[in-house]
Protein backbone atom coordinates (compact mmCIF):
# COMPACT_ATOMS: atom_id res chain seq x y z
CA UNK A 1 0.00 0.00 0.00
CA UNK A 2 0.99 3.38 -0.19
CA UNK A 3 0.37 7.16 0.52
CA UNK A 4 0.68 9.94 -2.02
CA UNK A 5 1.19 13.06 -0.04
CA UNK A 6 0.00 16.44 -1.01
CA UNK A 7 -0.05 19.30 1.79
CA UNK A 8 -2.12 20.88 4.59
CA UNK A 9 -5.71 20.97 5.36
CA UNK A 10 -5.95 21.23 8.82
CA UNK A 11 -7.03 18.69 11.69
CA UNK A 12 -7.77 15.44 10.19
CA UNK A 13 -9.83 12.88 11.48
CA UNK A 14 -9.57 10.27 13.89
CA UNK A 15 -10.14 7.09 11.56
CA UNK A 16 -7.19 8.56 9.58
CA UNK A 17 -5.39 10.60 12.14
CA UNK A 18 -2.51 8.48 12.33
CA UNK A 19 -0.99 7.72 8.27
CA UNK A 20 1.89 9.57 8.00
CA UNK A 21 3.45 10.58 5.07
CA UNK A 22 6.34 12.43 3.25
CA UNK A 23 5.32 16.34 2.06
CA UNK A 24 6.14 15.44 -1.20
CA UNK A 25 3.70 13.62 -3.59
CA UNK A 26 5.81 10.38 -3.43
CA UNK A 27 4.88 6.93 -2.58
CA UNK A 28 6.25 5.93 0.94
CA UNK A 29 5.30 2.57 1.09
CA UNK A 30 6.52 1.68 -2.00
CA UNK A 31 9.38 3.42 -2.35
CA UNK A 32 8.41 4.88 -6.14
CA UNK A 33 8.99 8.29 -7.59
CA UNK A 34 5.43 9.79 -8.10
CA UNK A 35 6.53 13.25 -9.25
CA UNK A 36 5.02 12.59 -12.75
CA UNK A 37 1.42 12.71 -11.06
CA UNK A 38 1.39 16.37 -10.84
CA UNK A 39 0.04 18.60 -13.48
CA UNK A 40 1.59 21.47 -12.76
CA UNK A 41 0.56 25.01 -11.63
CA UNK A 42 -2.82 25.15 -12.17
CA UNK A 43 -3.71 29.29 -11.17
CA UNK A 44 0.04 30.44 -12.25
CA UNK A 45 -0.03 32.77 -9.13
CA UNK A 46 0.99 31.86 -5.67
CA UNK A 47 -1.20 29.32 -3.31
CA UNK A 48 -1.98 28.93 0.64
CA UNK A 49 -1.44 25.48 1.97
CA UNK A 50 -4.35 26.13 4.62
CA UNK A 51 -6.85 27.20 2.17
CA UNK A 52 -6.45 25.91 -1.47
CA UNK A 53 -5.07 22.34 -0.99
CA UNK A 54 -7.63 20.09 -0.80
CA UNK A 55 -9.20 16.72 -2.49
CA UNK A 56 -11.03 17.78 -5.40
CA UNK A 57 -12.93 14.58 -5.40
CA UNK A 58 -12.04 11.12 -5.04
CA UNK A 59 -9.54 10.85 -7.29
CA UNK A 60 -7.86 14.12 -7.09
CA UNK A 61 -6.05 16.54 -4.77
CA UNK A 62 -4.99 19.90 -5.55
CA UNK A 63 -1.72 20.69 -3.46
CA UNK A 64 0.26 23.70 -2.48
CA UNK A 65 3.61 23.20 -2.11
CA UNK A 66 4.77 24.27 1.11
CA UNK A 67 8.24 25.65 -0.09
CA UNK A 68 7.64 26.93 -3.28
CA UNK A 69 3.78 27.85 -3.13
CA UNK A 70 3.32 26.57 -6.40
CA UNK A 71 -0.82 24.77 -6.86
CA UNK A 72 -0.69 21.84 -8.23
CA UNK A 73 -3.35 18.87 -8.80
CA UNK A 74 -2.37 14.93 -8.39
CA UNK A 75 -4.64 12.40 -10.09
CA UNK A 76 -4.47 9.83 -7.68
CA UNK A 77 -5.27 6.66 -10.22
CA UNK A 78 -2.50 7.92 -12.55
CA UNK A 79 0.17 8.71 -9.19
CA UNK A 80 -1.39 5.27 -7.41
CA UNK A 81 0.09 3.21 -10.62
CA UNK A 82 -0.15 -0.88 -9.83
CA UNK A 83 -2.13 0.11 -7.24
CA UNK A 84 -5.61 1.22 -6.76
CA UNK A 85 -6.71 4.54 -5.15
CA UNK A 86 -8.96 4.45 -2.67
CA UNK A 87 -9.60 7.66 -2.03
CA UNK A 88 -8.57 11.08 -1.69
CA UNK A 89 -8.27 11.79 2.23
CA UNK A 90 -7.03 14.25 4.92
CA UNK A 91 -5.01 13.37 7.85
CA UNK A 92 -4.28 14.40 10.97
CA UNK A 93 -0.92 15.38 9.76
CA UNK A 94 -2.45 18.36 7.83
CA UNK A 95 -2.31 16.78 4.93
CA UNK A 96 -3.98 15.40 2.26
CA UNK A 97 -3.62 12.42 0.20
CA UNK A 98 -4.16 9.94 -2.49
CA UNK A 99 -4.71 6.45 -0.66
CA UNK A 100 -3.08 3.37 -2.94
CA UNK A 101 -4.41 0.09 -1.87
CA UNK A 102 -4.01 -3.08 -3.08
CA UNK A 103 -7.34 -5.19 -3.57
CA UNK A 104 -7.63 -8.76 -3.00
CA UNK A 105 -8.35 -11.59 -5.75
CA UNK A 106 -11.89 -12.40 -3.78
CA UNK A 107 -14.46 -10.57 -2.28
CA UNK A 108 -14.66 -12.20 1.14
CA UNK A 109 -15.68 -8.50 3.49
CA UNK A 110 -18.44 -5.81 2.06
CA UNK A 111 -18.54 -2.49 2.12
CA UNK A 112 -19.92 -2.54 5.71
CA UNK A 113 -17.48 -5.28 7.26
CA UNK A 114 -14.42 -3.15 5.29
CA UNK A 115 -15.44 -0.28 7.10
CA UNK A 116 -15.64 -2.61 10.19
CA UNK A 117 -12.74 -3.88 9.50
CA UNK A 118 -10.49 -0.57 9.08
CA UNK A 119 -12.05 0.81 12.35
CA UNK A 120 -10.54 -1.94 14.30
CA UNK A 121 -7.08 -0.95 12.82
CA UNK A 122 -4.54 1.33 15.16
CA UNK A 123 -2.85 2.87 12.50
CA UNK A 124 -0.63 4.83 14.69
CA UNK A 125 1.55 1.43 14.38
CA UNK A 126 1.35 0.95 10.85
CA UNK A 127 -0.79 0.52 8.11
CA UNK A 128 -0.65 -3.15 7.57
CA UNK A 129 -3.16 -4.04 9.43
CA UNK A 130 -5.37 -1.56 6.92
CA UNK A 131 -3.69 -3.38 4.24
CA UNK A 132 -5.07 -6.79 5.45
CA UNK A 133 -8.47 -5.36 5.51
CA UNK A 134 -8.29 -4.11 1.66
CA UNK A 135 -6.86 -7.37 0.88
CA UNK A 136 -9.99 -9.20 2.03
CA UNK A 137 -12.32 -7.21 -0.55
CA UNK A 138 -12.45 -6.44 -4.40
CA UNK A 139 -11.84 -3.13 -6.28
CA UNK A 140 -15.54 -2.62 -6.40
CA UNK A 141 -16.13 -3.05 -2.53
CA UNK A 142 -13.01 -0.66 -2.22
CA UNK A 143 -14.05 2.30 -4.34
CA UNK A 144 -17.68 2.11 -2.87
CA UNK A 145 -16.59 2.73 0.30
CA UNK A 146 -13.47 5.25 -0.28
CA UNK A 147 -16.26 7.00 -1.67
CA UNK A 148 -18.24 6.94 1.27
CA UNK A 149 -15.18 8.45 2.97
CA UNK A 150 -14.26 11.57 0.38
CA UNK A 151 -18.17 12.22 0.27
CA UNK A 152 -17.93 12.56 4.47
CA UNK A 153 -14.65 14.55 5.00
CA UNK A 154 -15.78 17.19 1.40
CA UNK A 155 -19.17 17.42 3.62
CA UNK A 156 -17.46 18.67 6.81
CA UNK A 157 -14.36 20.55 4.73
CA UNK A 158 -15.73 23.99 5.99
CA UNK A 159 -16.82 23.39 9.69
CA UNK A 160 -13.71 21.42 9.96
CA UNK A 161 -11.23 24.34 9.15
CA UNK A 162 -13.64 26.70 11.36
CA UNK A 163 -14.73 24.32 14.19
CA UNK A 164 -11.39 21.60 14.75
CA UNK A 165 -13.27 20.87 17.95
CA UNK A 166 -16.67 19.19 16.19
CA UNK A 167 -14.65 18.36 13.10
CA UNK A 168 -14.92 14.42 14.13
CA UNK A 169 -18.49 14.32 14.99
CA UNK A 170 -19.14 15.93 11.55
CA UNK A 171 -17.58 13.32 9.96
CA UNK A 172 -18.67 10.66 11.44
CA UNK A 173 -22.38 11.41 11.36
CA UNK A 174 -21.59 12.07 7.46
CA UNK A 175 -19.86 8.64 7.02
CA UNK A 176 -22.49 6.86 9.79
CA UNK A 177 -25.56 8.06 8.93
CA UNK A 178 -25.65 9.64 5.75
CA UNK A 179 -25.75 13.73 6.90
CA UNK A 180 -24.24 16.59 4.91
CA UNK A 181 -25.58 15.21 1.72
CA UNK A 182 -23.59 11.83 1.87
CA UNK A 183 -27.41 9.63 1.80
CA UNK A 184 -26.23 7.92 -1.48
CA UNK A 185 -22.86 7.05 -0.72
CA UNK A 186 -24.29 5.52 2.73
CA UNK A 187 -27.08 3.79 1.29
CA UNK A 188 -24.86 2.16 -1.73
CA UNK A 189 -22.18 1.12 0.91
CA UNK A 190 -25.04 -0.56 3.02
CA UNK A 191 -26.60 -2.14 0.33
CA UNK A 192 -22.80 -3.95 -0.62
CA UNK A 193 -23.39 -7.52 -0.50
CA UNK A 194 -21.13 -10.76 -1.30
CA UNK A 195 -22.08 -12.98 -4.55
CA UNK A 196 -23.24 -16.08 -2.75
CA UNK A 197 -24.91 -13.71 -0.01
CA UNK A 198 -29.11 -13.86 0.02
CA UNK A 199 -30.50 -10.72 -0.62
CA UNK A 200 -33.65 -9.54 1.18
Amino acid sequence: MALITCCSFGPGCDFFQELESDPQPAATETGGDEAGASTGDTDGGPCEVLNDDRCLDQDRVASCGPADGVLSEVDCPAACGGLLNFSCIATATGQHACWCVEPGTYKVLTCPELESCLGECDLSESLACADQCFARTDADTIRIFGALVHCAEAACEDSCRQTPQTCQACVDAARGEGEGGCSLPRAVCDGDRNPDEPWG
